[in-house]
């Protein structure tokens, strides 16, 4: 926290000079002053609020703290249109959270494990495992309450949120590692976590005494951010572990049935060695990868379109011919065992991800080139296969599942996302040598940018979704009211003119006020609805004395609710007057046993063809050139067919690529309309690309102009593993088979 304060002013300094506005600079040097005077106060409540949640803790076993989910958020803003500024800072809290808790994983598993051991005396109880006091949750919440009463605009505030990121919760791994590491001593599960500690303490902290217990240099840095599931990341890694063997396994008896060949020679057609032949060192094997790579450099362009990349059997080629393997066809040196299966592995892996659908081709070109690379750090690091959050695999992951929704418009040079993958494949192909930890840095550097764009695009595609909702509720609303009024109506033979401009002219606005505001299901509702059943009983014959008596008694109240509700709406005072006294008319024939309607007084006027509508109460979807596509085929399309339930069953979140003769483009459905039929389809920037129905999306489907890309929450690495063992099995199993 003191890191923060400390870096606070020079930030908000830095930010009122980047200001294009002197407006704005003075906001950024207020909020200044306003940090300083509030700094003890924020601290003060921060500490309260974390303690809170850990005394509770240890009271009741619960943690009551419930951070939000981005789908949540997205919900929630959906259904209740919350504030955009509300949305932010809820989405920044909610990113960091999560951003920690990946980074964090297994830390926070062990600690959580502990403080549920302590609780049980002995015994975890896994339903108070599941949480812990000191989660990132609980603690990002905390700060998130700490700085709610600080009167800073929402720019600063989320200023405030990045060096909290940067200064606090980066670092509290450390917290982590020491509580885990006190609590290990004490005898609480000692062996849960390796006794190597990785996370960093805060330099604020460094030098304290304590910091050296956890500082400890460790070559497995790799394995300190997370498996995708706490309660599962040691199980995680002996099935990775698994994996790799099974695959060596498999490739073991593929080479026994080829007569010994591997991926490296098998491909290349050569014939395997007849005996013994001089093994291939791994270092000269590295530096042939090396030129490999550095001849990739090469071939990259400077903002143009990206040559063919280098495919897996042209490497094997390359490597083949680099290292002197085969001569007139015949092998003459052979690779070790482990470094053949290294090589067949990552051929492979890079095979399916030249394969899958789910990439664009032009992002395949470009993230193919980290093949090489891979190569070279599956030799150095076997951990790289046994390890699911090896930050080489996290890296590959992040560009592949960023690469999924881009669009190739064909401007490169401009386009952010193909110039941030290009930057990360370059520092790769130049800078790495031997060393992993760069993957580390380039895949934290590229989360952080990924993760901004994302918060931007999930802003836009809710304000996006917030004006198609607006749009249609106000749509349906006008529906309703239409209805309603019209429903009423159809009961009246004739109704005097007077009635029929207050319904027409100002109480139909009335009732779409309070629909909207209110529901259908609101006092409100009901109350305005009263009101038109009993003006339109007040202008019906009476011919008992009774009923002229209580229409006597009800004629003040019924139009004070009459007044008051159209002055709600701000109706023209002087038309109101008007109508009250052409109203008036009709309640003096109604009283003296006459029908208002045969009256040849002002207002009272029969009217017999009447029917209250909006301009566009019927609810349709805008007009788009897609929906235009289905105005031919909707009877034809009555029935059901397979295309037609495909458009049915996609679900929000979902991507289609849409052909356009030569030219394809990716869009995500953002939101499925109940009321209207209508797909609204967003880009990867969260912006407004396509609107369909139901039968013009069936109608694209069946043309084969639109076509469901198949994205998986599995990571590309574990995709491409799963499909490489499963392939290796049926042709293993052939071959016993034959």
């Amino acid at each position: 926290m003191s890191g923060l304060f400390e870096n606070l002013d020079d930030a908000l300094y830095e930010m009122a000079n980047k200001s294009e506005s002197n407006a704005l600079q003075n906001i950024y040097f207020d909020s200044m002053r306003e940090l300083r005077k509030q700094r003890s106060g924020i601290d003060r409540r921060f500490s309260q609020e974390v303690l809170r949640a850990y005394d509770r803790y240890w009271e009741t076993g619960e943690v009551t703290i419930q951070q939000p989910t981005l789908d949540d958020l997205s919900l929630e803003s959906e259904m209740s249109l919350v504030d955009d500024e509300d949305l932010e800072d809820s989405l920044a809290v909610t990113n960091m959270v999560s951003k920690s808790e990946s980074r964090f994983t297994r830390e926070i598993y062990a600690m959580s494990q502990r403080f549920a051991y302590v609780i049980g005396g002995g015994s975890v109880d896994e339903s108070i495992a599941q949480h812990t006091p000191l989660a990132p949750s609980v603690v990002c919440n905390a700060f998130q309450t700490a700085m709610a009463g600080v009167p800073v605009e929402l720019p600063v505030k989320l200023v405030v949120y990045k060096l909290f990121d940067r200064h606090v919760m980066h670092y509290i791994g450390g917290l982590y590692d020491e509580i885990n590491l006190l609590l290990g001593r004490a005898g609480v599960i000692p062996k849960l976590t390796p006794k190597v500690r990785r996370n960093p303490v805060a330099p604020t902290l460094r030098g304290d005494g304590g910091g050296e217990s956890y500082l400890a240099s460790d070559s497995s840095y790799m394995s300190s951010t997370a498996s995708s599931s706490p309660a599962s990341a040691a199980a995680e890694e002996a099935i990775q572990a698994e994996l790799f063997s099974n695959l060596q396994q498999l490739l073991n008896l593929r080479r026994s049935s080829a007569g010994g060949s591997s991926l490296l020679t098998s491909s290349l057609m050569l014939t395997p060695p007849a005996g013994n032949v001089p093994l291939v060192d791994t270092g000269e094997l590295l530096g042939a990868l090396n030129a490999i790579q550095q001849s990739n450099v090469v071939m990259l362009p400077q903002g143009h379109r990206v040559n063919q990349p280098l495919t897996p059997e042209e490497m094997r080629a390359r490597l083949v011919s680099d290292l002197q393997i085969a001569r007139d066809g015949q092998v003459i040196r052979s690779l070790g065992d482990a470094d053949n299966d290294t090589i067949d592995v990552i051929s492979m892996i890079f095979e399916f991800i030249l394969d899958d659908y789910s990439l664009p081709d032009a992002m395949k070109a470009l993230i193919s080139r980290l093949q090489i690379p891979m190569l070279k750090v599956a030799i150095i690091d076997k951990t790289f296969f046994s390890q699911k959050i090896h930050p080489a695999r996290r890296l590959l992951n992040s560009l592949a599942q960023a690469a999924v929704g881009w669009n190739d418009t064909g401007d490169r040079a401009n386009d952010t996302l193909y110039n941030k993958i290009e930057q990360v494949v370059k520092r790769v192909l130049n800078e790495f040598h031997d060393d992993p930890g760069l993957f580390a840095e380039l895949e934290e550097d590229f989360s952080s940018w990924w993760e901004k764009e994302q918060r931007g695009a999930q802003i836009a595609e809710q304000r996006t979704n917030q004006i198609t909702k607006g749009k249609e509720q106000l749509k349906s609303a006008k529906q309703t009211v239409s209805e309603e009024l019209n429903k009423r109506l159809l009961t009246q033979d004739v109704l005097p003119q007077a009635v029929m401009s207050i319904l027409e002219d100002g109480w139909k606005d009335v009732l779409l006020l309070v629909y909207l505001r209110e529901g259908s299901e609101s006092k409100g509702w009901s109350e305005s609805l009263e009101i038109v059943d009993k003006l339109l009983w007040s202008v019906q014959p009476k011919s008992e004395y009774g009923e002229r008596q209580q229409l006597l008694r009800g004629i003040p109240e019924l139009l004070r609710n009459i007044r008051e509700r159209l002055n709600s709406i701000s109706f023209d005072q002087h038309k109101m007057a008007k109508l009250f006294k052409e109203l008036q008319n009709c309640h003096i024939g109604v009283l003296r046993g006459g029908d208002s309607s045969q009256m040849h007084t002002a207002g009272t006027m029969p009217v017999r063809r009447y029917e209250i509508h909006f301009p566009d109460s019927q609810v349709v979807a805008d007009h788009s050139p897609q929906m235009d596509e289905i105005a031919d085929e909707t009877e034809i399309l009555s029935e059901h067919d397979e295309f037609t339930q495909q458009a049915v069953d996609l679900e929000t979140g979902e991507w289609l690529e849409i052909i356009d003769g030569s030219s394809k483009v990716r869009v995500k459905l953002s939101w499925k309309s109940k009321v209207t039929d209508t797909y609204i389809f967003v880009n990867r920037k969260g912006m407004k690309a396509m609107e369909l129905t139901t039968f013009g999306l069936a109608k694209r489907l069946r043309e084969g102009t639109a076509k469901k890309v198949e994205t998986s929450p599995k990571p590309i690495m574990d995709r491409a593993l799963d499909a490489m063992l499963s392939a290796l099995k049926k042709t293993t199993s052939t071959s016993a088979s034959a």
